[in-house]
């Protein structure tokens, strides 16, 4: 297992490497084209983007906030994804910590081409994350600034994410409002998400996310995520999802796998578009236990 873990560590940090200095070359018009805002780190997007009921790893950062101070933990992760297609790239680096106070806390940078520059997200944002656990829920939020080249125009503009987190004895639900700003973000809409988990991060995961964009009121889009996550044993969990767009007649299909150490994780997902022009998007990253 350490020497399957050993190459799968090298394989990553390679495939990370390439992402990062990849060319930004070709056609993103497609609707399928990955974006930002609908991009997540591989173990949600191994769960079909479900999550924000969830939320116990660095994908808190973007999927729901609050799960920063869930559990005690110091850990760094980075994540790449690639997309042949258009192409498009995606790199973040991420550290949470909620183990030096009683507010957990997260940095997250990320790094997004498009294959353009006027394209879907050419560019990058930063964010600072903060979560607080009261009365039996988690409270949590994320303050970002967006520096992209869109179809809609430049964003240079600072947003904010709120989230809360509850539940217990296996079953936890989380409502979530991203993007919130004093004015319209082109290509970052003001969304809401409601999301039910059931299991633990010991044995297994059921997540649903209900997810709604809600920067035209008289136009809501609609957007339905779930996904499953199982442990095989203590090291070594399968992931699977369905994202499914009726606004958009997008189907998306996923799969996931991590390998999980004392010191160190190294997870790899997998998204395929099913209905329309076809788009599959490939994801790694490894993550760091500092604590």
């Amino acid at each position: 297992m350490k020497t399957a873990l050993t190459r799968c560590s090298s394989i990553t940090a390679i495939a990370l490497v390439a992402l990062a200095s990849a060319a930004h070359a070709g056609s993103i018009a497609d609707d399928g084209a990955p974006f930002v805002g609908t991009l997540q780190m591989p173990r949600t997007t191994g769960m079909g983007g479900a999550g924000a009921a969830v939320a116990s790893t660095n994908d808190a950062l973007l999927i729901n906030p609050a799960g920063l101070s869930q559990r005690k933990r110091y850990h760094l992760e980075v994540d790449g994804l690639y997309d042949a297609k258009f192409p498009a790239q995606m790199v973040d680096i991420s550290i949470v910590d909620s183990s030096s106070a009683a507010v957990g806390t997260g940095l997250l940078f990320q790094r997004v081409g498009s294959g353009q520059p006027g394209g879907r997200g050419e560019g990058w944002d930063l964010g600072l994350g903060y979560a607080y656990p009261a009365g039996g829920y988690n409270f949590g939020g994320l303050t970002k600034y967006l520096r992209y080249d869109t179809p809609g125009g430049q964003v240079r503009q600072f947003a904010q994410d709120l989230g809360i987190l509850g539940g217990g004895g296996g079953f936890s639900y989380a409502v979530v409002m991203q993007n919130i700003s004093t004015s319209a973000i082109p290509g970052f809409p003001l969304t809401g998400i409601a999301g039910i988990a059931f299991g633990s991060d010991q044995s297994y995961r059921i997540a649903i996310d209900y997810k709604t964009d809600l920067s035209d009121t008289s136009n809501v889009k609609h957007r339905l995520n779930t996904g499953l996550e199982f442990a095989l044993d203590t090291s070594i969990y399968v992931r699977g999802g369905y994202d499914w767009s009726p606004t958009f007649h997008q189907h998306w299909v996923s799969a996931g796998l991590a390998f999980i150490t004392d010191r160190v994780s190294v997870s790899l997902a997998w998204q395929r578009r099913v209905v329309g022009p076809l788009d599959q998007q490939l994801q790694a990253g490894i993550t760091l236990y500092l604590e």
